[in-house]
């Protein structure tokens, strides 16, 4: 993950920049009634992808505590606050947090942090504060399966203590079918999540839902929900599994499924007669649905492609059908590792850290990845075929080449298009140790 907080340096030397003391200041918990002076390093610990227009270290909020009689100095904004702060000695805790504090929103880290230090009589005490972020950040994955069998789906997440509870609209975030195609990120307050997904069946139109509680959620936790839905039978019923990974520990949730909609068979539909012209498959009970002809994608080895650790060897091999002829393929890649290599291979940058590997038009990626031996098809190897097995098992242990962070994920979604023009996204989570 990117780290979007860089370390601000203050300049301990720059003594121009010296206040006099507030009044209030007076004798330390050391009562030698002389002062000191603090130097402030602040940064962020950031293990989160964000694109949060607030998430500045000069918009922190800064207090200063003296501890032994509760003296306190506010600075709205750590950008505002003097390179260099006087304080009478003892012993004093500085606390950082955010300027934006909201029990749900979209893009929205809550950092904070404290650090306890010591002021002596004319000495210069340099501080350096990490500011860790204190909510919870929650996204989903949709498998094909998912995407597929419901016609159209939302999901809503809140850490009110009910839906009935009347704080329940300020602290609920809702993914429609757009925010869940695109992994949109909520980010809430630190409680248990009620999870509510409500979708429509394409087969039928029928209406699907399901009820989840993420209890175990502490600041910090990424949690990563999977959502599966297994056809079972003609129609069958959907099978909603969730992937809940906390700091990047995967633990499978089975939830049960919704029920099963009943499938016309013998006995059934009221046209049994085999001589009947009416019924053409006699003993079936009606006409048999087409076989849908849209892509699908099939991992052997993580069949609910679920978020992986990244190790060396691994089995990333995709089995891709698409029986009216793959047109299109592309490989969105978001990794802070990766991503600037498959730049300069000649896939398109978009500047936010991703870049998109066109598998069949970029002559100039094409032949680059050819030429590295990596065994990902290419080119005439995908065009117009209706079956391949799309490797990238060679590939992604190279992120570990770049040392990235413990717990870092690295995404990459796999679009397809036939010449129907029926698109199937797929992304893959793959997440440093």
């Amino acid at each position: 993950m990117k780290k979007i907080f860089y370390i601000l340096a203050l300049a301990a030397a720059v003594l121009s920049c010296m206040r006099t003391p507030k009044d209030g200041d007076g004798e330390g918990y050391f009562n030698d009634g002389g002062l000191g002076r603090l130097s402030l390093d602040l940064s962020s610990n950031d293990q989160f992808n964000t694109k949060a227009d607030n998430a500045s270290v000069a918009d922190l909020k800064i207090s200063i505590v003296r501890k032994h009689d509760r003296y306190t100095i506010d600075y709205d904004r750590f950008g505002d606050m003097p390179q260099i702060v006087e304080l009478g000695s003892g012993e004093y805790t500085l606390n950082a947090e955010s300027p934006v504090i909201k029990d749900a929103d979209w893009d929205l880290p809550i950092y904070g942090g404290s650090a306890d230090f010591v002021i002596r009589t004319g000495e210069l005490t340099a501080v350096s504060l990490v500011c860790g972020i204190q909510n919870v950040k929650v996204t989903f994955v949709l498998s094909a399966n998912f995407t597929r069998e419901l016609s159209n789906y939302t999901v809503s997440v809140t850490n009110a203590a009910s839906w009935d509870a009347a704080d329940v609209a300020e602290k609920t975030l809702q993914w429609d079918k757009d925010k869940l195609d695109n992994n949109a990120a909520g980010f809430f307050t630190v409680a248990p999540l009620l999870i509510h997904v409500y979708g429509y069946r394409a087969v039928d139109g029928e209406a699907a839902n399901l009820d989840f509680t993420v209890s175990n959620v502490k600041a910090k936790d990424h949690h990563i929900i999977t959502l599966d839905a297994n056809v079972t039978g003609q129609v069958g019923g959907i099978q909603i599994t969730l992937d809940d990974s906390v700091n990047a520990v995967t633990t499978d949730v089975d939830v049960p499924g919704f029920d099963e909609v009943p499938v016309d068979g013998p006995g059934d539909s009221g046209n049994d007669d085999p001589t009947d012209p009416q019924n053409p498959d006699p003993g079936t009970g009606g006409n048999d649905p087409q076989p849908s002809t849209a892509p699908t994608m099939t991992w052997a080895a993580n069949p609910t492609f679920a978020p992986t650790p990244i190790a060396d060897p691994m089995d990333v091999n995709i089995l891709i059908e698409a029986p009216k002829g793959i047109k299109s393929f592309v490989v969105n890649v978001n990794s802070d590792a990766l991503s600037g290599t498959i730049a300069a291979l000649g896939a398109a940058d978009h500047g936010d850290g991703t870049v998109d590997m066109d598998m069949i038009e970029n002559d100039e990626l094409c032949e680059n990845l050819d030429g590295m031996g990596l065994g990902i098809p290419t080119k005439d190897a995908l065009k117009d075929q209706t079956s391949v097995l799309f490797s990238l098992s060679n590939l992604i242990p190279m992120i570990n080449v770049y040392s990235p962070a413990p717990g870092s994920e690295h995404i990459f979604t796999l679009s397809v298009v036939d010449n129907d023009n029926q698109s199937l996204v797929q992304p893959i989570v793959f997440v440093a140790q």
